[in-house]
């Protein structure tokens, strides 16, 4: 495309917070509940606090980035934000954790959970014992499946990840209106409710920590707000919509997810949700509304996360060849070449399938192997620290601008604003810093960052 054509601004409002919302509610706070208990130890209102505050440091992200969108009304996207604000060298390095880290890992682990769900909900009517393997084989099957369809029938990927995107909000709201309404009519044990978790948790530097701890799974379920930045130049009137569109999204999934958090620990306690795992959601539902009920809401959880997984492919087998066409980067492989027939940068696509699997393999001996298992180890954490690290940059990066002036409206306003998000990406960080394998979680990004160099131009 030509730098001078512009797209069409077709998308309102209305699309683009719907953009924003389907972007981060996808898997992630299904398979994520369990994880933030066993950081919290089982405490549901550190749990709480962990969701809040995550929360509230991504609208105030939200408002900051939104300060980009207004210089580049139609270049979205946070690598354009960082080649913008820091130079073709740093974007190339972004580009290259999107390529060899974010969007291959992101990608595997959610193949694996669609793994795991549709592996318990065949449990349901054979006669077997779901595990680590069957969880592995099937997520390689949904990505093979996934990826055809991707290269030969893009459209039917498409209209897949429309009707997903629905279907991803109703169990959410679902399971919160049954957890209020419990409440309400007094049906929930008093070992359940956050005013008896008040009762008996103190205010000491540990239930500190374990907030600080629920950091790390809880930026999973929140990750991909930013990634409607992508399609800024085909919103109407971007420079206020786009902005809108942030802040109203986000702050519509941190109700969401709140409240579905509670919704869950009112009907079950921290332990039994740590015991039952990745399943919680299955029985959870068996209590409330039976065997069919269980059946129905483990079909609506993979339709959603088979949505989300494909959402991801769809981007991960485009990464190499965006990748490719950066200033600083090396050609290699011929993964920027687009082949005539599908209309497809097939050597891209096989590219970053071959990494996918190569991690869905390294997530496998992660959750089986007990050097990773004794530990609590959780490679899905990486990407989420690279990514925080790189928006606090571009937070950071505000500054500069501001003292060019390059910015409309109340900048006092504009700066609070950024502190502000800046300050929720070092409460994230250093909750990550302390929680466990968080300093290795940090340290793996930055060896990533080293191998870098390798397809730099010198």
């Amino acid at each position: 495309m030509e730098k001078n054509q512009q797209l069409e601004a077709k998308y309102g409002l209305f699309t683009a917070i719907s953009m924003v919302i389907g972007q981060v509610i996808g898997s992630g706070i299904f398979f994520k509940v369990d994880d933030v208990l066993v950081a919290t130890q089982g405490n549901v209102l550190a749990g709480l606090l962990g969701f809040v505050i995550v929360g509230i440091s991504v609208v105030f992200g939200a408002i900051s980035m939104s300060n980009y969108a207004e210089v580049l009304p139609k270049d979205g996207g946070v690598l354009n934000y960082v080649n913008f604000r820091f130079g073709e060298t740093a974007s190339y390095f972004v580009g290259w954790m999107y390529m060899s880290l974010f969007y291959p890992l992101l990608t595997a682990v959610l193949f694996t959970v669609s793994g795991i769900y549709i592996a318990y909900f065949c449990a349901e009517f054979m006669s077997f014992s779901p595990g680590n393997l069957h969880f592995l084989l099937i997520g390689l099957v949904n990505v093979l499946i996934f990826f055809v369809f991707n290269i030969f029938r893009p459209r039917s990927s498409g209209i897949f990840q429309q009707f997903t995107m629905v279907l991803k909000i109703l169990p959410l709201i679902l399971i919160a209106s049954i957890g209020i309404l419990s409440l309400m009519k007094g049906d929930v044990e008093e070992t359940n409710t956050f005013a008896f978790a008040v009762k008996n948790t103190s205010s000491s530097p540990s239930f500190i920590l374990l907030v600080a701890a629920s950091f790390v799974p809880i930026s999973f379920a929140f990750d991909g707000w930013y990634i409607a930045t992508q399609i800024s130049g085909e919103i109407k009137n971007s420079r206020k919509n786009l902005p809108k569109a942030l802040i109203i999204g986000t702050i519509a999934v941190m109700v969401i997810y709140v409240s579905y958090y509670s919704g869950i620990v009112l009907r079950m306690s921290g332990d039994e949700i740590i015991a039952l795992k990745d399943t919680y959601i299955t029985e959870f539902s068996r209590k409330v509304a039976s065997n069919t009920g269980a059946l129905v809401m483990q079909l609506f959880i993979i339709i959603s996360v088979l949505g989300a997984a494909n959402g991801l492919l769809l981007a991960t087998i485009r990464v190499p060849f965006q990748f490719s066409n950066l200033p600083k980067a090396k050609k290699f492989l011929n993964i920027d070449v687009i082949d005539p027939k599908t209309k497809m940068p097939v050597n891209s696509a096989l590219l970053g399938l071959a990494i996918i699997i190569m991690y869905m393999l390294i997530y496998f001996v992660s959750n089986t192997a007990p050097v990773f298992t004794e530990r609590g180890f959780d490679i899905s954490a990486i990407p989420i620290v690279f990514i925080y690290m790189v928006n606090g940059a571009l937070f950071i990066g505000l500054f500069r601008l501001f003292r060019k002036d390059v910015f409309t409206g109340n900048k006092i306003l504009k700066k609070i604003m950024a502190v502000t998000a800046i300050f929720g990406i070092v409460v994230v960080l250093l909750g990550t810093a302390t929680a466990p394998n968080g300093i290795t979680y940090m340290l793996i990004s930055l060896v990533f960052l080293v191998f870098g160099f390798l397809l730099k131009k010198s």
